[in-house]
């Protein structure tokens, strides 16, 4: 018994899942702990220029501002 408003079916079966753009475990396990201990993440970087449009940095200048802002951030501790 199903409602008919509800989709049917999975979203992967509808294109919406995982899909080819999907990254391998150890590579999201890597940026989950990058963002938990504050480490910059170049790849994260590129992928929001490509989709902000912009033009990135080069990952040496990249890394140099994330460690030049690191001490100017308000922090809570």
């Amino acid at each position: 018994m199903s409602r008919p408003d509800m989709p049917q079916g999975t979203e992967r079966e509808g294109g919406r899942g995982k899909g080819e753009g999907a990254q391998p475990l150890p590579t999201r396990v890597a940026r989950v702990l990058r963002r938990i201990i504050g480490a910059p993440d170049y790849e994260a970087y590129l992928e929001h220029c490509r989709r902000a449009g912009r033009p990135p940095l080069s990952e040496r200048e990249y890394l140099a501002d994330c460690f030049e802002r690191k001490g100017q951030v308000a922090r809570c501790c």
